[in-house]
């Protein structure tokens, strides 16, 4: 029962947040939205002038300033937060590049899926650094035997979606 109450958790997040990057890119100037979404992946403003650097390196501060938060007992409540922001710049770059004119087999080939993928592990990642309440889990005592793991598919999943961007939409 705990467990299948983590997946609806995650799940809740997910599309909560996914539904309101939705809503603030209907609010948020375009100027504006643009330069939030470039600084976490250019490949969704502009396709030929994406690099696999900057992708890359925001998905690797993602996991670094979350797994910093989880070592102060004070910061470990910000951990769902920043999954979750994760989750709404996933629903901002969504309605980006569908208002723009993406082409939907592409959109539904590289971007939803493996973002959705890609922001499903993170939150699972930060569940596994800061277990929710409602698990009986000690919050001294936490299992991370999960984390490399989970950085490892996470990796794995980047890569497919690097490929398939570079040889697919590009």
């Amino acid at each position: 029962m705990v467990r299948s109450l983590s997946f609806i958790h995650l799940f809740v997040i997910l599309s909560v947040g996914y539904i309101g990057g939705a809503l603030l890119f209907r609010e948020v100037p375009i100027a504006a939205s643009e330069k939030w979404i470039g600084f976490f992946d250019m490949r969704v403003i502009s396709q030929t002038d994406g690099s696999i650097v900057r992708p890359f390196l925001m998905m690797l501060l993602f996991f670094a300033v979350t797994f910093l938060l989880s070592l102060n007992s004070k910061t470990r409540h910000g951990i769902l937060f920043f999954g979750a922001i994760k989750c709404v710049i996933f629903g901002l770059s969504s309605s980006y590049l569908l208002y723009s004119g993406m082409k939907i087999w592409q959109y539904a080939i590289w971007w939803f899926p493996f973002q959705f993928l890609a922001c499903l592990l993170f939150l699972i990642y930060c569940v596994v650094l800061s277990p929710p309440y409602f698990n009986n889990t000690s919050r001294k005592a936490r299992n991370v035997q999960a984390v490399p793991v989970l950085a490892g598919i996470s990796l794995f999943i980047f890569l497919l979606e690097i490929t398939l961007f570079y040889f697919l939409i590009r």
